[in-house]
């Protein structure tokens, strides 16, 4: 895990402070690290499980056993189940268990589930079950769809997740203007009286909020890539056609 408050200071480190200023806000680096976090996870994902190396970049964003409600659908033909909210791609088959019963479902296209069951020899079955990913319930949430539709409730999926989105919370003097950053889960924070929380707040005595700080769910080997590809950002935003080529020129010599 790497601080929020850590990869702001050291950006604005790199982007040489002392001549630039505060150079990007915190509300504006809070807009471009989301960027710049699924830009990371893209990257990593392209060479997903290729070797033990990119198995242990992602191995943080692996969940295991993670449990799926089915419910029969589409005239009991089928059991649906909804995939978890950061759900991104299943690894690995899902497994329904029943007391000591365990049964491993194969994980098929929608064109060889056609073919199964139009097929009387390979029909899902209790005992050789399969499942399809694919179709969003009411709340535009993926869905897996399990064959046979009663084989029971729950099944468990093994999937890699997205990573959370980074954000920074904050509050500042009103004098000074100094920030205080706010720790992930911190909960009931006093903003003191002189200060102002990051949406106007003005600080007092009663005046108490839960932080929203996410941290960056990476490894502390990932901070130079991800500061190589916010200076490309930063480069672009300020403008500056040094500091982009340097951001550029550092992310292109890590992920080689």
């Amino acid at each position: 895990m790497i601080l929020s408050s850590t990869i702001y200071d050291l950006l604005l480190t790199e982007c040489r402070k002392d001549r630039r200023g505060k150079s990007i806000s915190v509300d504006e680096y809070n807009q471009v690290i989301e960027k710049v976090n699924l830009e990371l996870f893209a990257d990593y994902y392209r060479e997903f499980e290729k070797n033990i190396e990119s198995s242990d970049t992602l191995g943080g964003l692996k969940v295991f056993h993670s449990p799926v409600v089915l419910t029969a659908g589409e005239n009991n033909t089928v059991a649906v189940g909804t995939l978890p909210a950061d759900y991104y791609h299943i690894i690995g088959k899902p497994k329904f268990i029943s007391g000591s019963t365990v049964r491993w479902l194969d994980v098929v296209s929608t064109y060889e589930h056609a073919a199964r069951v139009t097929d009387y020899l390979t029909q899902a079955t209790a005992t050789h079950p399969y499942c399809m990913i694919g179709g969003l319930d009411d709340d535009a949430a993926k869905e897996i769809r399990v064959y046979p539709y009663n084989l029971g409730t729950p099944s468990y999926l093994d999937y890699l997740k997205t990573p959370a989105t980074p954000f920074l919370d904050y509050y500042i003097n009103n004098t000074t203007f100094n920030y205080t950053w706010l720790d992930a889960d911190d909960t009931a924070v006093n903003i003191p009286a002189g200060y102002t929380y990051r949406d106007g707040t003005v600080g007092g005595p009663a005046v108490n909020i839960d932080s929203a700080t996410v941290n960056f769910e990476w490894s502390e080997d990932d901070l130079p890539l991800i500061i190589a590809k916010l200076m490309t950002v930063m480069g672009i935003q300020l403008p500056d056609e040094i500091l982009m080529q340097a951001g550029t020129l550092n992310e292109n010599k890590i992920l080689r």
